[in-house]
């Protein structure tokens, strides 16, 4: 036998030997070097990559996931974890060419050997990725191996396994065409020789020994299923890829292939609980008191859900929740959630949620659910660009396990890129479940996770067209992969709901459409087998009350001089706070204008009057963090109220996903949806309430001359404020909550569709709603039922287009002020020295002294602006824009002759 190549009789796999004729594969050929002393065998790494993608099978996947890969190929689960074995195992098959071997250190003896000649004439020398040589190598393989034979690439499962494989770097290469897929050397010329074919035949004949020998799918995987197996296989090879266990594993390696496997099988539970990757398993939980023992009188909205879901679901299905603000809609989610996902066998949870100001607040709300509810540890990872400045999401912080509940804290593993959503329980924004519907890098880590759990999407009314296109087409995908699906909203028009859950019935099979009528309040069930679409509803509430709305117009001035004058009117109706005791709100529509409002405030009052806190998201990250604890600390559902009057002055940033109470609110003109949400921060619980607020009141104050205010910019759009101006003067009383909320916002959201009602700036904003939806319907990934070929659910022509919210692009700004031959900057500590070469602490010092800010406000900033040349290798700060404050006026001057200046209390100012 020629040196180098080894005879392999017998596979010990799958619980038997497996009986091969005697394979001959070269261990020269590598598949792991960096970070090792020798070249480690790629016969070994696709062995490990095999038996892991076995183990995720076993005890990672869902039982609903599981039926899916194995109801699409069409054989039985035995079946069906075989060739998801075989696929991980084949994924780097690619590396069996000279480019990527001449790469790698320690393979001179191999291509020395006469047997692997370099690709001759300078054209076939380019370097070729291994995924694209393994979708091009592997189909004439697996034919060669008794695969049905097509000539079709859309036909052919031995192509899609290739097309699979291919995308195991997060993008999934082109179909090739029949004369590539019938002599992949002919047209890709790098792929080599005789001598490279015959060992990636050969090193795939040791992985069909391994995975037990499977015969061929039955059929093509339905694109959800193919992407979910794509995502398996991105997961098992990332873990089989661990520096550290390849290095012992090379350390084991004696040539004996059968002997590996053992060992790997031996070590791959191991693997996977270190990576904390197991499916949740939930304690029994029968009736709402069950899962939620601290409500001993659930609310009427959670009742019914208690008392009916159970009796309806068929499998996976979708609820749409609809009730005011304080209906206990969170719990109500939560518990949907438990009854879906036990009926579709969907384990996993992920609650997401509008802005990343209100996961914090929700990730510790879901952890310590799921410590009380989880039979065994269950991580909950917290998904935002800012979650590692979470003190209480440290790896490193010790966790405090309280009795009958389990460990909730994620490890190192599932904090890495891309890894979050593959956690047994996930919160974060919306977006990280809508870059699944764009054509994005890794996409498939996010199918993967979220196909095995149920999706609760809060505030589901949120978003533009362009948002909610994106969302109809998760959805749309959410059906198709059979995921379980919880909507939640507090304002939600009859055509949005319409469009949810027509998107998530389309996806499960159902194209026919009609409206959706959503009680309010109450509930839908949505039956992804059948279709069946079930509502509940109008439902009692205890929140049941009469709001007063006064509706003043006013001159937009900050003079409080001015009679008929916003200024004045604020501090009427803040009289008698200030005189007394209470808790107001005022929620202005723009940050300059509550910047002016907390000056006009504290200058009337001074120092002995109410407290005045002002929140928005112009202040440095410390300092909205503090002020957030602050209020949350007195008008938070446990907070203590104060004895000294309270007024918030804040901007959008209060009105969702924040349990906060006040005795009045007043609030700038603003669409009705957000009206009525500002509004139920008015008398939201039980408390005393002082002599001048007996009953909840909502003051709008609306400008004279058109609309918007010209300060107020292009924040809102101009329909939608007339008709919420013209439903304000239209009212003959208090608005009542619940009763009034589905005609109101009816009247000014759906009206505008009726040609007969509809006014120019209505037309205005339709076309610009279209514009937008149009332009999601560039950029996302295509129906499910549409996808033949994978290649366009990872790819675009323009990448920076692939975005889950249009317009208004930001940047994080540091202010500095010069210091000697450095800077210094702002910290909740005091001011601190511009570190060059910071370490971990000083990084998150840096980052909690941000400010995010419109990237236009930057426009043409020169070099003065640019962060130390060190920064540029620490992902966290390589983004990051100086704002060098001019020591003699305390501003920096920017290109466009504005100013800003960092102020202690107001936060960046813009003049």
């Amino acid at each position: 036998m020629a040196r180098g190549l080894w005879p392999v009789a017998s596979v010990h796999v799958v619980g038997r030997p497996v009986i091969w004729r005697s394979l001959v594969f070269d261990p020269r050929v590598a598949g792991k070097r960096r970070g090792l002393p020798d070249p480690y065998p790629l016969v070994c790494h696709l062995a490990d990559t095999a038996v892991i993608a076995g183990g995720l099978w076993d005890s990672y996947l869902t039982a609903s996931q599981r039926r899916l890969i194995a109801g699409g190929w069409g054989v039985d689960p035995a079946r069906a974890r075989r060739l998801v074995m075989l696929a991980a195992g084949m994924h780097d098959v690619g590396k069996t060419i000279h480019c990527f071997q001449r790469g790698l250190e320690g393979t001179a003896g191999l291509l020395a050997d006469l047997r692997y000649p370099a690709p001759t004439g300078w054209m076939h020398e380019e370097w070729i990725p291994h995924q694209v040589a393994s979708h091009w190598a592997l189909p004439q393989i697996l034919t060669g191996l008794g695969w049905p034979p097509v000539e079709r690439p859309w036909k052919s499962v031995a192509h899609q396994v290739a097309q699979i494989l291919g995308g195991h770097h997060g993008v999934f290469g082109e179909a090739l065409s029949p004369a590539a897929m019938a002599d992949p050397l002919k047209e890709l010329r790098g792929l080599g020789g005789d001598g490279w074919a015959e060992q990636r035949e050969e090193h795939v004949r040791a992985v069909f020994g391994i995975c037990g020998s499977p015969a061929a799918p039955g059929r093509l995987l339905p694109a959800g299923a193919a992407v979910v197996v794509t995502g398996l296989v991105v997961l098992a090879d990332w873990l089989a890829s661990n520096t550290g266990q390849v290095r012992g594993r090379l350390a084991a390696w004696n040539g004996d292939l059968a002997a590996h496997v053992v060992r790997i099988r031996q070590r791959a539970p191991w693997v996977l609980a270190h990576a904390q990757l197991a499916a949740p398993a939930w304690k029994p939980a029968a009736t709402f008191t069950d899962l939620f023992p601290d409500i001993t009188k659930p609310y009427p909205l959670q009742a019914d859900v208690a008392q009916r879901l159970g009796g309806l679901v068929e499998g996976s299905g979708l609820v749409l929740v609809t009730a005011p603000t304080g209906d206990g809609k969170t719990e109500t989610a939560l518990f949907a959630a438990r009854v879906l996902g036990a009926a579709a066998s969907a384990g996993g949870l992920a609650v997401l949620l509008p802005t990343m100001a209100t996961t914090d607040a929700m990730w510790r709300r879901v952890k310590k659910f799921t410590a009380r509810a989880a039979e065994v540890g269950t991580p909950v990872t917290l998904l935002n660009s800012m979650a590692w400045l979470n003190e209480d999401y440290d790896p490193d912080r010790d966790e405090i396990v309280a009795d009958d509940c389990v460990s909730t804290q994620a490890a190192s593993f599932l904090r890495g890129p891309h890894r979050g959503l593959a956690a047994g329980v996930a919160v974060g924004t919306w977006d990280q479940a809508a870059l699944a519907a764009l054509p994005v890098r890794f996409n498939v880590l996010r199918w993967l996770g979220l196909s095995g759990k149920t999706l609760v999407i809060d505030e589901a009314h949120s978003y533009d067209a362009y948002g909610h296109r994106l969302t109809q087409r998760l959805l749309e995908w959410c059906g198709h992969l059979g995921i379980p699906v919880v909507l939640v909203s507090a304002t939600l028009t009859g055509r949005t709901a319409t469009d949810l859950v027509g998107a998530y019935r389309a996806g499960a099979g159902h194209k026919d459409t009609e409206p959706i009528t959503s009680p309010y309040p109450g509930w839908v069930h949505v039956c992804a087998g059948t279709g069946k679409v079930t509502a509940y509803g109008p439902l009692p509430t205890t929140r049941e009350r009469d709001v007063a709305v006064d509706h003043h117009t006013v001159r937009h001035t900050h003079d409080p001089a001015v009679r008929a004058g916003r200024a004045a009117r604020i501090l009427t109706e803040l009289r008698p706070a200030a005189a007394g005791t209470g808790c107001a709100l005022v929620v202005c529509n723009v940050v300059a204008d509550a910047q002016a409002t907390r000056r006009l405030l504290t200058e009337q009052w001074g120092e002995d009057g109410p407290q005045v806190v002002l929140l928005h998201a112009r202040l440095p990250m410390w300092q909205r963090i503090e002020r957030t604890n602050l209020i949350e600390g007195m008008v938070g559902s446990k907070g203590a109220r104060p004895n000294r009057p309270l007024v918030v002055v804040a901007t959008q940033v209060v009105e969702q996903s924040l349990d906060w109470d006040f005795d009045l609110v007043v609030s700038d003109l603003a669409p009705m949806s957000l009206l009525l949400q500002r509004a139920g921060r008015c008398h939201r619980h039980d408390h005393p309430r002082p002599a001048w607020a007996p009953a909840p009141r909502l003051v709008v104050l609306s400008p004279p001359d058109g609309l918007p205010a010209p300060s107020w910019g292009d924040v809102y759009d101009t329909s939608l404020l007339r008709r919420t101006c013209d439903a304000l003067r239209g009212l003959e009383g208090p608005i009542a909550i619940p009763a009034a909320v589905p005609g109101l916002i009816a009247g000014v959201y759906d009206a505008a569709w009726d040609p007969a009602r509809m006014d120019a700036d209505d037309a205005r904003r339709l076309a610009r709603e279209q514009a937008q939806a149009s332009a999601a319907d560039m950029v996302m990934i295509p129906a499910p039922d549409r996808v033949k070929d994978l290649y366009p659910l990872t790819s675009t022509l323009d990448p920076n287009l692939a975005v889950t919210r249009l317009g208004g692009e930001s940047k994080r700004i540091l202010p500095v002020w010069p210091d000697g031959d450095g800077w210094t900057f702002v910290t909740a500590d005091g001011p601190a020295k511009l570190p060059h070469h910071p370490g971990k602490d000083d990084i998150r010092t840096v980052v909690l002294s941000t400010v995010q800010v419109r990237s236009t406000w930057l426009t043409g900033a020169g070099e003065d602006t640019h962060p130390p040349t060190p920064w540029q290798d620490i992902p966290a700060l390589r983004d990051i824009a100086l704002v060098p404050h001019d020591p003699r006026t305390g501003r920096w001057h920017a290109p466009d002759g504005r100013t800003i200046r960092l102020d202690p209390v107001d936060g960046i100012i813009r003049e």
